[in-house]
């Protein structure tokens, strides 16, 4: 068996898991359904306004993914750490690394396909707004770059903590509390009084910064890179875990 398809079968493994136990749905339910409120109902909602604009959306999305995402990988290894499961996974021929990105796969397709039904929104405020479709389509295409890039950080770092324990109500806090340190913890160690250098590096690392950047609409490949660098981080990290785990 290749590499390949030895990813791909943790890949529907996790998958079929996923979907399985409902969880999939839950994502998609409270994301779709709290995001819509946010932007279509609450207080500076699109139709209080007027403005054809997403600003609400991807203003709170963000939150709504700093739990969410945690929720799904919560499960990947404490689960199996807890029913022995990992340990006859790790006597078959299949790697670490195969194992970690068939499930790191699996919880990124989960959290892209979340993002799916929210182009409707997308679409109806280019048809509601006056004239017709005269949005800035570029700020919000990369605002969804961006919130994409930012839930697949999330995950890798979520995934990472779900190697430390076997608990799964710790591994979603601890997923949570990481993906809040990368989201604006260090934006605030940004903003403290500890010389320029030091400010400019904690502002470079906050995840936040990078996702407002790309909000603007132009896709800086400094952005891109960050994305792939903390999310290799992490499934990095999670390898490690791993190896100290079972040697």
């Amino acid at each position: 068996m290749t590499n390949f398809a030895r990813v791909w079968a943790i890949l529907r493994k996790e998958l079929s898991t996923l979907l399985y136990n409902l969880i999939a749905y839950l994502v998609w339910g409270i994301f779709l359904v709290g995001t819509g409120l946010f932007l279509w109902v609450f207080s500076g909602s699109a139709i209080q306004t007027g403005a054809a604009e997403m600003d609400n959306f991807f203003a709170v999305a963000p939150w709504f993914m700093l739990f969410l995402v945690p929720a799904l990988t919560m499960r990947t290894f404490p689960e199996e750490f807890r029913s022995g499961t990992y340990e006859l996974l790790a006597t078959v021929p299949i790697s670490r690394w195969a194992i970690i990105l068939g499930k790191y796969l699996a919880v990124g397709v989960v959290i892209l396909l979340a993002l799916v039904p929210t182009l409707v929104f997308y679409a109806s405020l280019g048809w509601l707004a006056q004239p017709r479709w005269h949005i800035d389509h570029g700020a919000i295409q990369g605002a969804y770059i961006g919130l994409a890039g930012m839930a697949l950080v999330l995950a890798a770092l979520g995934l990472w903590m779900a190697t430390l324990t076997s608990h799964t109500i710790i591994a979603f806090l601890l997923g949570v509390f990481v993906g809040f340190l990368w989201l604006v913890g260090f934006e605030f160690a940004s903003d403290l009084p500890i010389g320029k250098p030091l400010q400019d590096f904690f502002a470079q690392m906050s995840l936040m910064e990078h996702y407002r950047s790309l909000s603007r609409g132009v896709v800086d490949s400094r952005d891109i890179l960050y994305l792939l660098l903390v999310v290799t981080g992490g499934l990095y990290l999670a390898y490690q875990s791993l190896s100290r785990r079972h040697p």
